[in-house]
């Protein structure tokens, strides 16, 4: 009996003293995950991003939304269409959800817009929606403590309408961050070079510095937090009181391709397909950080002796 609670107090413990360490471990190996030529096969492949294509109003705008949803069901999420009326038509976010296991009322969102401004739109907004596409992915292999929201949303081009009308018809939900990407691929020259931005107002500060500080360790890049750019999605939320921002490369002035048919991954030299995996990486492990990973019991080893704690709880407890 007394050697039974020994080593169940012994258990609590250590699982006390390391779990901070296995939460870091857990989030530099969900970080690892994030493949570059997974996220460049979504850019290249399934987005609509070549010369010709169209994601604006053209038929691969309604190819594309139909990809995103076939992408978020095949890793399991609970995917479906959000639609909403933008000038007398009817028009649809793609939204994935993956429920929290112990809370699933506090939610996490990633998003990024899939609509273009009349072109195939590779850097804007393809490469953002590469990357929610890449997150979900690894993201679905491993559970989480909060929900988290995979968001394809629909006409930012024409003033965030996608992302608005989502907002309105869900602000009773206990939202805690949306990770909103716009613009990742474009890579420039000279002193912005590896360089990232997250736009918010202050009162989103919490959640852009905790990001910043991801995409600096797991990604390599440098990060500014300037002034907010109200122009992308993260607007909606933020002004209905959720904390939110916007991952952005820097591009004013200096992408030669913004909003321009060749917004394209078939011009050469210009999407820089590890830097965009890097600002993927970094949102990854804040994702991962915030939601919580929840481990499997099975792989809670005791003084790392190989035998499984619970296996010894039970035998113990058996023999007292």
């Amino acid at each position: 009996m007394h050697r039974s609670r020994m080593l169940v107090g012994l258990l609590i413990v250590v699982s006390l003293v390391v779990s901070p360490c296995l939460h870091a471990d857990v989030i530099a190996g969900i970080a690892g995950e994030i493949s570059q030529s997974s996220y460049s096969q979504y850019l290249d492949d399934v987005l609509y991003t070549h010369l010709g294509d169209n994601r604006g109003f053209g038929a691969e705008h309604d190819l594309a939304r139909d990809s995103i949803l076939t992408q978020f069901a095949s890793f399991g999420l609970d995917a479906s269409l959000h639609d909403f009326t933008y000038s007398g038509s009817t028009y649809s976010n793609v939204i994935g959800v993956m429920q929290g296991r112990t809370r699933p009322d506090d939610i996490y969102i990633v998003s990024a817009h899939y609509d273009s401004v009349n072109n195939p739109g590779a850097d804007d907004n393809a490469s953002g929606v590469a990357g929610v596409l890449e997150i979900a992915r690894v993201l679905s292999g491993h559970s989480f403590e909060a929900t988290i929201v995979f968001a394809a949303f629909d006409r930012e081009e024409q003033g965030t309408v996608g992302s608005e009308a989502w907002v309105q018809d869900h602000l009773s939900l206990n939202i805690l961050g949306d990770l909103n990407l716009d613009m990742i691929g474009y890579n420039p020259s000279g002193s912005n070079h590896d360089w990232a931005r997250i736009y918010s107002t202050t009162a989103s500060d919490p959640l852009r510095t905790e990001w910043a500080g991801a995409l600096n360790t797991y990604g390599g890049l440098s990060v500014a937090l300037p002034p907010d750019l109200p122009a992308s999605d993260h607007v909606p939320f933020e002004t209905a009181g959720f904390m939110a921002g916007t991952l952005i490369e820097y591009y004013f002035g200096s992408n030669p391709n913004y909003h321009q048919l060749t917004d394209s991954v078939d011009t050469v030299g210009y999407i820089d397909y590890e830097y965009a995996t890097n600002m993927v990486r970094g949102t990854a492990a804040m994702l991962a950080d915030q939601a919580v990973d929840v481990p499997e019991p099975a792989t809670l080893v005791l003084l790392g002796l190989g035998i499984p704690a619970l296996a010894i709880i039970r035998k113990r407890r058996r023999a007292a």
